[in-house]
């Protein structure tokens, strides 16, 4: 009998069950709409950038209980204290025109076992300005059950996702360990295959001291120049020359995109201790396109962090940039100055003679040879960087093997044919007179008005140079283009500008520049003369 009446209750058990799973189905979906709606209505407050850095799938928005408080699930107590602060306004605004009442906010760490509340405190505005009413109440961080930052458990692949520099890093909680590369089709870049000439063999003695020394003579050594003219290569050269000299040193290789990614990612997973403890354990540090942080406030001040421990440390630092430091935009005074501390060194366009070098060498890596007419004819015609000869060097082979003919001048000339036309494109006067504004923050008009101040004076006689040098216009053309001078205003110019550069004159006018010929050389890579 009992066992009846048991089986009576399981019975009635299990009829009733259908209708409390439609219950909880329809709470459910309840909840993902209104936390759909919150979304919705926070998104348009603090704009799509800011929601989708912020407010991305760790973060969740419900109204639970009564209904009198919006609660905001973090991954983190970072993200707590960051989300408190710059966006309590938009929140509690958000909660109230979806549920049109008033409401309270609470945080709650996701993971955190039933953690006590802490002191009822006014919402922080999102900028500067009067807050509004209302309040948040605050949990007390607890300890999480599984940190985010754990590694994945056995046999379940870890999904998250990937900005790792190129050489390995330790574990947060091991020491340094000596850094390997990873797999890559070819070998690391070395400074032995790095051809000199006067464009760039100050850089090059430079990183081969860095590597004897390990940046106890200078460090940081930053390398800057245009596109294309090796600083990839030397950077990755010299971290690679210190892990040959130096073994087990954990040398660390990567991108300013790939440092401000994961920087990203550890804020968002609320992992920045391992991300710093990646970054400042390592035994030297080589960063390509510094100048990507220029812009990105956090990621600066994270880097001058970083830079700070690692210099404390004397740890070697390597960084590559496009420009001077001083002509980064938006790149921090802080930064500037530390990267000035060390050694700064730029990278020339090559000349005529380490061009064909490079073509000769390039030439004898692939087992070709390359008659000397046709490495003429290339080094001759492609002037801008060293990763364009080896695209036209590279060209006229693929094309002598996929014809069958026979590789020669005239081979060259018809492969080459359309890069060089667009190479050689004409400049005109008006290109002349848009690059030395952009570079100068001159209005063009007033660089054809009839001012004497030295701002304007001066970028007017560097344009009448280049006009006369590259446009091929006469000398009373480029006065009546720049205010209607005279042709005698032009010559005036041109030669001041030559004694300039005969001089070898400090290039005063504009930070950045060692010289006058650092400046018109600057111009002329604008130009692509």
């Amino acid at each position: 009998m009992a066992g009846h009446v048991s089986l009576m209750q399981g019975r009635r058990i299990g009829a009733a069950s259908p209708v409390a799973d439609a219950d909880a189905q329809g709470l459910a979906a309840g909840r993902l709409e209104l936390e759909s709606a919150l979304r919705e209505a926070l998104s348009e407050r603090v704009g799509p950038s800011k929601f989708g850095l912020w407010f991305g799938e760790g973060v969740h928005l419900g109204v639970p209980g009564d209904g009198g408080a919006l609660e905001v699930q973090v991954p983190s107590v970072f993200f707590r204290d960051w989300i408190r602060d710059h966006f309590s306004p938009s929140l509690i605004d958000a909660a109230q025109a979806v549920t049109g009442r008033k409401v309270e906010l609470r945080f709650a760490i996701r993971d955190e076992a039933d953690p006590p509340l802490g002191d009822v405190v006014g919402p922080a505005a999102d900028g500067p300005g009067a807050r509004p009413g209302g309040t948040i109440t605050v949990p007390v961080p607890g300890n999480p059950k599984l940190p985010l930052g754990s590694p994945p458990a056995p046999g379940r692949p870890d999904r998250r996702p990937s900005h790792s520099p190129r050489f390995d890093f330790p574990a947060a909680d091991q020491a340094p360990a000596p850094a390997r590369p990873m797999p890559s089709a070819r070998a690391p870049r070395r400074l032995d295959d790095f051809i000199t000439g006067p464009c760039n063999r100050l850089a090059h003695a430079a990183a081969r001291e860095m590597i004897a020394s390990a940046g106890s003579a200078f460090s940081p050594l930053l390398i800057h120049g245009g596109v294309g003219l090796g600083k990839t290569h030397l950077l990755e050269a010299t971290a690679h020359g210190l892990r040959q000299a130096h073994p087990g040193l954990n040398v660390v290789w990567t991108t300013a995109e790939a440092f401000t990614n994961g920087f990203l990612d550890a804020m968002r997973a609320g992992t920045l201790a391992n991300f710093r403890s990646r970054y400042r354990g390592v035994g030297a540090l080589a960063i390509d396109d510094i100048h990507f942080l220029a812009g990105t406030k956090a990621t600066q001040g994270e880097f001058l962090h970083t830079f700070n421990a690692l210099a404390g440390r004397g740890v070697p630092i390597i960084l590559t940039a496009d420009q001077h430091p001083r002509r980064i935009s938006k790149l921090s005074d802080e930064l500037v100055t530390r990267f000035l501390g060390g050694m700064v060194v730029k990278l020339e366009s090559p000349d005529l003679p380490t061009r064909r070098a490079i073509l000769q060498a390039r030439s004898a890596s692939r087992g070709v040879s390359v008659p000397a007419a046709v490495l003429d004819y290339i080094a001759e015609h492609l002037r801008a960087s060293v990763r364009e000869l080896e695209g036209a060097l590279h060209s006229v082979i693929a094309h002598a093997l996929l014809t069958g003919k026979r590789l020669d001048l005239s081979l060259a000339k018809a492969a080459l044919r359309d890069t060089i036309r667009h190479t050689a494109a004409a400049i005109a006067l008006r290109d002349v007179e848009r690059a030395v504004c952009n570079l100068f923050q001159v209005e063009p008009d007033s660089l054809k008005s009839d001012s004497r101040a030295r701002a304007v004076a001066y970028p007017r006689m560097l344009a009448m140079y280049l006009a006369r040098k590259h446009t091929g216009a006469a000398y009373s053309e480029i006065g009546r283009f720049f205010g209607g001078r005279n042709h005698s205003t032009v010559i005036s110019a041109e030669k001041k500008v030559s004694g300039w550069l005969r001089d070898e004159a400090q290039a005063a006018l504009l930070p950045g520049f060692e010289s006058a010929s650092d400046l018109l050389a600057e111009l002329e890579r604008t130009l692509g003369a």
